[in-house]
């Protein structure tokens, strides 16, 4: 039926409001809507308790929808729900409602009303012109509503929020700038931010309807979006750039937690290193005073010795106690030549001894080793014990 066969038209159209059965009339807004308002002593209805504003929205909604190729009707019911607009397709087989969203109202009636029509397979936008605390916690967007002169229905609107775009940010190679330059693969530091600027409704509205947007659950991220997650409407390449943002930084936890884990077995290792050197030095200390008929003299594990603690007398090199293999080179290889070397387990002197060459003197102790060792250069560093002395140490560690 013709616009102009209902508006004004003598005699009057006969409509009637399908909710409550009473008299309608078509009606044009000041900004140039078409719409159909009750006649005067209406009964009770839920459309009549409406504000201009929410009629002119779900008319916007409904043209938008129309203008898409999908038919669009007010005010549906369906199994506990009702649907300010709700738009399906032409064939019939896919619904969606959209929902004129002014009043205030919380998060969680918002969720609650939204999971009703998802359980009936009817998937939902709310729809605003304000700033609302509801928008990213459930499928929405805010709208800026303009007035341009035209045609009657010239009433253009922009989608200003609700929507989101995926900006990626990757460090340059082997280096990431943002980590202070740490090693391993760069985890990305992109951000969601919305669509700027604004997006028409009508281009919004056909895109969701033909599912070239979407709404999608973001994780957490810096910037703009700072949710622990939100809900944005994107298309599916923002979402694939993200996903490729979550799979690097799953690489780089993988490699950061292997990195840790190597650190704790060289902490590990070390502390090992430690226990048996200290558990080594009285022993040591005292075979080399009584070979050497003189004081020994204990000094700081150093890479000369590769890390093992050297024993002097009068200032001459006599041993190394449990230097590490893997710092052993010529040099040091040269250096260990003719000293004694003291170890505290078989593997270790075998491993000495492929490093060293079987020429090199290795001493085996059995030692008790602590469970948590100093380091034997805070505890002998720079000091010179007599074969007095280093008895008396291995004669209270006999006792214990």
């Amino acid at each position: 039926m013709l616009w102009e066969a209902i508006h004004r038209a003598r005699p009057r159209a006969h409509l009637t409001c399908r909710e409550c059965g009473h008299g309608l009339h078509a009606k044009v807004s000041p900004k140039g809507l078409r719409f159909f308002a009750h006649d005067r002593a209406a009964p009770t209805c839920s459309l009549v308790g409406e504000t201009m504003a929410h009629r002119l929205l779900k008319l916007q909604l409904a043209s938008a929808i129309r203008d898409a190729g999908w038919y669009a009707e007010l005010e549906v019911a369906g199994d506990g729900w009702r649907a300010d607009v709700l738009a399906t397709s032409p064939d019939g087989a896919h619904r969606m409602a959209w929902e004129a969203q002014l009043a205030q109202i919380t998060v969680d009636e918002l969720r609650e009303r939204t999971a009703r029509m998802e359980a009936s397979g009817v998937p939902v936008c709310w729809v605003t012109d304000h700033e609302r605390p509801w928008i990213g916690a459930v499928p929405a967007i805010r709208l800026s509503l303009v007035d341009e002169p035209g045609p009657p229905t010239a009433v253009d609107a922009t989608v200003i929020d609700g929507t989101g775009v995926f900006c990626e940010s990757w460090c340059p190679r082997r280096r990431c700038e943002n980590d202070g330059g740490a090693p391993g693969p760069c985890p990305g530091h992109g951000w969601w931010r919305p669509v700027e600027p604004g997006l028409d409704l009508r281009v919004f509205v056909a895109g969701v309807l033909a599912g070239t947007i979407r709404a999608h659950r973001t994780p957490r991220y810096s910037r703009l979006f700072t949710e622990s997650e939100r809900i944005v409407w994107t298309t599916r390449p923002h979402v694939i750039t993200e996903r490729t943002q979550l799979e690097a930084s799953e690489r780089r936890r993988e490699h950061d937690g292997l990195a840790t884990a190597e650190h704790e077995r060289h902490l590990a290792a070390i502390a090992a290193k430690l226990a048996r050197q200290q558990a080594l030095t009285p022993p040591a200390v005292e075979r080399v005073g009584r070979e050497a008929r003189g004081y020994v003299g204990v000094r700081d594990a150093t890479p000369e010795w590769a890390m093992g603690v050297p024993l002097f007398v009068h200032d001459m090199p006599q041993g190394v106690i449990s230097p590490v293999v893997s710092r052993i080179s010529a040099e040091v290889r040269a250096r260990l030549r003719g000293l004694t070397l003291f170890v505290a387990t078989e593997a270790e002197r075998r491993a000495l001894a492929r490093a060293c060459g079987p020429e090199q003197r290795i001493v085996l102790f059995e030692v008790e080793i602590p469970d948590q060792p100093q380091p034997p250069a805070a505890i002998y560093s720079g000091t010179f014990w007599s074969r007095r002395q280093w008895a008396a140490a291995a004669s209270r560690r006999t006792r214990r």
